[in-house]
């Protein structure tokens, strides 16, 4: 409980100084429906069809893993990360609305409520969006 406090009070704080937190939602849901179909054709091979993989040295996209792994973090820090390594063998090949779409499709499958508009790949708005953590 005093780690979740301490995120929130940084995520507070991190607000107050010109970053902005996505308390209204992240993307839309036709972003998260075109990302969904992405991922279902170049990541759920190695990270499942419910972001659950079957092999243990892949990473989970749900539960602690996400609240872990991208709670507190910009769409930035995500987007760079998920396009720099993945697929593995394919690194930076689907193109940045795709890498965007597909990180749409897993905020909305933890929960993370879709807005009003899209992310587009621009880092210095993406640098600006915190990952919430989603409602429980």
């Amino acid at each position: 409980m005093k780690t979740r406090k301490a995120l929130v009070s940084t995520i507070v704080t991190m607000c107050g100084v010109g970053i902005a937190c996505a308390q209204s939602g992240l993307s839309t849901a036709e972003q998260a429906r075109r990302g969904e179909t992405a991922y279902n054709k170049n990541c759920a091979t190695c990270h499942g069809s419910e972001l659950r993989p079957g092999d243990r040295e892949v990473t989970p996209l749900t539960d602690k893993a996400f609240r872990a792994g991208w709670v507190g973090k910009t769409v930035a820090e995500k987007f760079e990360a998920t396009r720099n390594t993945m697929p593995p063998e394919e690194k930076n090949s689907l193109g940045d609305q795709i890498y965007l779409d597909i990180i749409a499709y897993i905020l909305q499958f933890n929960k993370v409520p879709a807005g009003g508009q899209e992310l587009k790949p621009d880092l210095s708005v993406l640098q600006q969006i915190v990952i919430p953590a989603p409602p429980e």
